[in-house]
Order: structure tokens, then C-alpha cells, then sequence
């Protein structure tokens, strides 16, 4: 390899790790931060956001999505539960299956959450021009196409699970690999 294409793969790690942590640190944790006072974590957010693009999940369903085990699961509703976020109902019909709700505030948290992080994005992609704009989605989406190729393992485990919002422009579920996107 080049010193050149050395430099741009190299480039191209450092500008990705920026990318990561502008997601991270202003869109998600910072957001966090300010929605919820530091009571809940990032994982119990992923936990809201799958609920609510699911509407009232199974608990084994919610372990499965979040790629989590079932104790796991149980243990994050129990601290959600404990912050009126979500209720957990046991079906009459069968008492094995415990199904999780967004309580109205959990709702209400989630979707303040989901709107602000819209905004910030927003916020950030409307300084770029518009031919900008595209190009960055362009690039995004190929590069996550790239990524996982004929893999339905690396599919499957960066699948959003978009659930209720699932998109048919997205690019995992486009590419073919992952058949069945929760």
C-alpha cells in the first residue's frame, strides 16, 4: 500500500471516530443528560426507543432486540419500571409472557428525546449545502452497505430495529442480507 491510500484509510478512521463521537457525546448523551437529569443510561434509552417503535414488546423480544440476554432485559424494565417509565403486563392467557409499555411519561420522555435529537441534527446538516447534505448520505449509506456486505451476522447486529419507523431507504434492510428486519 501507498503512503496515499495509507493516509486516506487513515484519514478516513480519524474523520469516522469524530463522526462517532459528535453522535455520541452532543446527540445522544448529551441529550440524555439534559431530558432526564442523569437518571437513565443510554442502554435503558435504547431500551424506551425499541418499546416505543415496537408498541408493547415481549420481554424475550425486547432481550433478542436490544441483542441482550433475558435477565438483562428483566433487570433494565425493573429500573424503568421503578422511574414510571414503562409497566410490565403478564398475559392472562399465558403467564410466561410479560409484555412492556411505555408508560405516558415514558412515552412522552422517549419522543422529547427522538424530537431533540432530530433537531440537533438538523441543526448541524442545514449549515451544509444541500449537494453536502447528499453527499454525506450517499456516503453513509454505501459505506454501511460495504460494511456488511454478504454478512447477515454484522447485518443483524448493527440492525436499528426501527420497528414502526422502519424505512425502505435504509440500507441494511435494503442489502438483502438481513431478510427479516425487527
Amino acid at each position: 500500500m501507498g503512503s496515499a491510500t495509507v493516509n486516506g484509510i487513515e484519514d478516513a478512521v480519524r474523520v469516522s471516530d469524530l463522526f462517532v463521537h459528535i453522535l455520541y457525546k452532543t446527540m445522544s448523551q448529551r441529550v440524555i443528560g439534559e431530558l432526564t437529569d442523569q437518571r437513565v443510561s443510554l442502554p435503558q434509552v435504547h431500551a424506551l426507543r425499541y418499546v416505543w417503535l415496537h408498541d408493547n414488546v415481549l420481554m424475550g423480544d425486547l432481550a433478542a432486540g436490544l441483542s441482550i440476554s433475558y435477565p438483562s432485559a428483566t433487570n433494565m424494565v425493573k429500573r424503568l419500571e421503578r422511574q414510571g417509565l414503562v409497566e410490565r403486563v403478564v398475559n392472562p392467557a399465558d403467564r410466561r409472557e410479560v409484555e412492556v409499555r411505555l408508560t405516558k411519561h415514558g412515552r412522552e420522555l422517549t419522543e422529547r428525546m427522538e424530537d431533540e435529537r432530530v433537531r440537533r441534527m438538523s441543526s448541524v446538516l442545514d449549515t451544509m449545502s444541500p449537494e453536502e447534505r447528499d453527499a454525506l448520505i450517499r456516503g453513509l449509506q454505501r459505506f454501511v452497505i460495504a460494511a456488511v456486505a454478504d454478512s447477515e451476522d454484522t447485518a443483524s447486529e448493527i440492525c436499528l430495529r426501527c420497528g414502526s419507523k422502519a424505512s425502505s431507504g435504509c440500507p441494511i434492510a435494503g442489502s438483502n442480507v438481513l431478510h427479516v428486519c425487527r
